[in-house]
């Protein structure tokens, strides 16, 4: 069997019995490259060589994860569902109101903006912000699609139009 055949079965396999993906890949590509002939030596330079300029961009966003997961931990997602809900009034009269959903997705939105030129995270404060109001936008039957639609917006078009941030990379 080829070499790169067996190693993708075996980083499939890894990752089906719920092993953690990173450990997975070295697995499958160091045990894809002994397979191939390729020799350990060999095969970690081969690693090496094909990781290389990506490893900084790997790297940024495991830091970008790991920012993420401890600003979830802090409580503040739920700090900042907790403020929507106040300003949008009580639960019972404001949740049947077309006000709270366009409030939200307005929030989302400019969070989406800021991620991109205020405070350079990119996408990582979407798990941070999107799970915390998921119960909100079911109750209020917000469209996933129209959310998506916001969220690709926010994230897209300071790009194009301002000069700071991500955005100053293309201008």
């Amino acid at each position: 069997m080829n070499a790169v055949v067996t190693a993708v079965i075996i980083m499939l396999v890894l990752s089906l019995l719920r092993v953690n993906v990173v450990f997975s890949l070295i697995t499958g590509a160091l045990l894809g490259g002994l397979i191939g002939g390729l020799g350990l030596e060999g095969t970690i330079a081969a690693f090496s060589e094909g990781v290389g300029g990506g490893a900084n961009v790997a790297l940024s966003y495991a830091m970008l994860g790991g920012f993420a997961v401890a600003i979830s931990h802090t409580g503040l997602p739920e700090a900042l569902v907790d403020f929507v809900l106040k300003l949008i009034g009580k639960k019972e009269e404001a949740r049947s109101k077309k006000l709270p959903k366009a409030f939200i997705l307005l929030v989302i939105l400019i969070m989406a903006c800021f991620s991109q030129n205020v405070v350079p995270v990119h996408i990582a404060f979407i798990p941070l912000l999107i799970p915390p109001l998921l119960k909100i936008m079911n109750e209020l039957r917000i469209d996933r699609r129209l959310t998506a639609s916001v969220l690709t917006f926010g994230l897209v078009t300071p790009y194009m139009l301002l000069p700071v941030g991500f955005g100053q990379i293309f201008h």
